[in-house]
């Protein structure tokens, strides 16, 4: 018989709420968050302070943010014996990158309902050499999100647990080659079942809403967490903050975009604002990119790039973008993902050649360069030569026998 656990009163901190929030140390949220993820508050003070952080402003301080992802690290299911690098070791790998865990997420929430380009992108990076550990879930504002495509292209992700996980990244690769898993959030973070429905009841965002890209079980089951990653985010305003909470949280290597679109990923229509982390996480700096300036790419509008109605379409898409030599069908979305899968292999250092500013306008640099232009170049090789499917088709593999030994 279980135990109940302790309740935890969250009154002292909506009562400061209400008289100081700018005072509220993040050690305080923190704390609290770590009870609401353990079942300890009720419903309605939680859906209270849910609120109060949300109308105050505090969810969107990166030290508060910071300290909440700190708590649902805490809370969530931790992969034992992780391998932190690749057989090789990084030896035989362009660039500067280890051969470390990387991802590309978005926060979702843009409004655009663009075709899945961040979860293509990864799988497509998988093909460059990288070892892609992507943590997502389904599918809350748009019509298909990141589970809800691999889910219609075969994967069993329930059965995708811990130890599957550190099966899949311990064995052996050749020199140089990639790896591609898909860690699914309702079973790293099964604390997030219980809080569902008070999200659900509230009517506004919360702070649970900025969580998701920022609590992958890699960076908690690993002592450097992931090399590197690019994360998307749909309101400009929300680009400094995550890049200041990823360095607080400790982060190495990380690229935070926007388009100007209010887009969260690279756009393919036009400029996107970037913050990219500096000096080994202990500094930011901003510039933009664009698809032609900086890849080497055509602009298109983001009308051209919807995709289908829904995962299985775009499941079709994502088979005709990858299996080599069918790209063609889709050239606006192949651009769209080459762009993307670009800035994640120049974010995690994949890739060699100089970087410059190409334009300067009011101030704000426009990177390119030869790096920009060779992830670019390798990126839709890779869709040409089909490199990331059987790596895709090896995790569906791993996913059915996962699924089979558990009946």
């Amino acid at each position: 018989m279980s135990e109940t656990p302790d309740p935890h009163s969250l009154l002292p901190l909506l009562t400061a709420l209400s008289k100081s929030p700018s005072t509220i140390p993040a050690t305080t949220v923190t704390s609290a968050i770590t009870a609401i993820s353990q079942a300890r508050c009720s419903p309605v003070q939680t859906g209270a302070l849910l609120t109060a952080l949300h109308y105050t402003g505090l969810d969107q301080r990166a030290d508060i943010i910071a300290g909440a992802a700190t708590a649902m690290r805490g809370a969530g299911v931790v992969i034992p014996g992780l391998v932190a690098q690749g057989s090789d070791g990084g030896e035989g790998r362009e660039g500067t990158y280890q051969g470390g865990l990387v991802d590309i997420v978005g926060t979702g929430g843009d409004g655009h309902n663009t075709y899945n380009v961040s979860t293509t992108a990864a799988v497509l990076a998988s093909g460059c050499g990288v070892r892609i550990a992507k943590h997502g879930s389904r599918a809350s504002t748009s019509s298909s999100g990141s589970a809800d495509i691999l889910t219609a292209l075969g994967a069993r992700l329930t059965a995708v647990t811990a130890p599957v996980i550190a099966d899949i990244f311990a064995s052996p690769a050749t020199t140089g080659a990639g790896k591609f898993a898909f860690l699914f959030a309702p079973v790293f973070h099964p604390a997030m079942a219980h809080i569902a429905p008070i999200r659900k009841n509230l009517g506004c965002r919360t702070i649970f809403n900025i969580l998701g890209p920022l609590i992958s079980p890699i960076d908690y089951s690993l002592p450097g967490g992931l090399e590197a990653r690019v994360l998307g985010v749909g309101k400009m305003s929300l680009g400094p903050v995550y890049a200041d909470t990823l360095r607080l949280l400790g982060a190495r290597r990380a690229l935070v975009v926007c388009g100007e679109e209010q887009l969260d990923e690279v756009s393919c229509a036009g400029y996107t604002v970037c913050w990219r982390l500096t000096d080994a996480g202990t500094g930011v700096e901003t510039f933009r990119v664009h698809p032609t300036l900086t890849f080497g790419v055509p602009t298109h509008p983001l009308e051209s790039v919807a995709g289908g109605k829904g995962p299985e379409e775009n499941a079709e898409i994502f088979k005709d973008l990858l299996q080599g030599g069918k790209e063609g069908a889709w050239p606006e979305i192949a651009d769209f993902v080459a762009v993307n899968c670009a800035a994640l292999l120049v974010a995690a250092g994949a890739v060699e050649g100089e970087e410059e500013v190409v334009e300067v306008v009011d101030g704000v640099r426009t990177l390119g360069g030869e790096r920009w232009r060779r992830a670019a170049e390798r990126a839709r090789e890779a869709m040409r030569t089909g490199a990331s499917w059987g790596l895709w088709e090896e995790f569906v593999e791993v996913s059915r026998k996962a699924e089979e030994a558990e009946v």
